[in-house]
Order: C-alpha cells, then structure tokens, then sequence
C-alpha cells in the first residue's frame, strides 16, 4: 500500500508543478482556435399601438426586419440606449447600421424595412444590455406582419427591398 500511496502523491505533485507551465499553453490555445457561434436574435416586441410597433431586439449579426400584408409608407427609429418599462436596455449595445427614415412596402408580400449592417452587441454583458429598440411607424389603418431574420436565413435573402418613400412615390 506505501508504493502506490506514493505513486499518486508523486503523480498529483508533478501535476501540480507542471500548472504554472499548462495555463500559459492553454492560453495561447485558446486565443488562436477560432470559436464560431451561429447567428442569433434575441427579440421582444413590446405592446403595439395604432401605427406603432416597437421591438426590443439583440443580435450576434447583422440582420433584417421584414413587413408583410401592408403597402404605405414606413419610418424606422432606431434607439440605442435607454428605459423600457423601467428597464435599462443599451448600456453595451452599438447602432445597427444606418436606417431610411421612410420606407414604403410596395406589395404585400415580404419586403425589407430595415438592414442591420452589423450586431447589436458591442461588448460582453447581459442580453438586455446588449440590445436596441426599434420602432417602426405606419398608417394606424395598416395592420403590417414583421418578421425578424439574420441576413443569412432564406426569408431575409429573398425578401424584396422596400424603396424610400421619395423614390416610391416618384
């Protein structure tokens, strides 16, 4: 019983000599193997009211905000920062990407109103604090269906883009 009560302290003592020099390895490992996570979007719409639907939205990618069923003209706002039913939303988020500020579906079938050119999420943090809020403005007479895809799913690729509202209606 003594050989191999010393065997395993003598295996557990070089183990516990050869840490200082495996974090460093491990390391180095983990900052040049490439970890890749699938495009995601995290997304909440808050109660809409006549013209008005608001999303609460956090994304990994860039992506796209789709209408359906209605034809007229669209405005999009895009908040960054800021209080949602007392909640603070924003604090690691960054801009999407530039908005039109008016857009017009010209069919009922999908069209895009708004391309996120990038992610929500600037840093690290919480879900909540990596989003934006979206509102989206319409005739209170429309009743528009919205999706949400990442640029890459099928529905975002095909969707039609809705023209501005001075080219639409020129």
């Amino acid at each position: 019983m003594g050989k191999k009560k010393n065997i395993i302290l003598g295996l557990v003592g070089l183990e516990i000599l050869a840490l200082p020099l495996a974090i460093p390895a491990t390391a180095q490992i983990v900052e040049r193997v490439f970890f890749s996570v699938p495009p995601r979007i995290a997304q909440v719409e808050l109660p809409p009211e006549p013209g008005k639907t608001s999303f609460i939205i956090a994304s990994n990618a860039p992506f796209s905000i789709l209408s359906e069923s209605a034809v007229g003209d669209m405005s999009v706002n895009i908040q960054v920062q800021g209080l949602v039913n007392g909640n603070s939303f924003g604090q690691n988020a960054q801009h999407p990407g530039p908005a039109e500020p008016c857009v017009t579906p010209i069919t009922t079938a999908p069209s895009t109103v708004y391309k996120a050119t990038r992610k929500t999420a600037a840093n690290k943090g919480a879900v909540i604090a990596q989003a934006v809020l979206i509102e989206i403005r319409y005739d209170p007479t429309l009743s528009p269906k919205f999706s949400l895809a990442t640029l890459d799913q099928p529905q975002a690729q095909t969707a039609s883009l809705a023209p501005s509202c001075t080219s639409a209606n020129s």
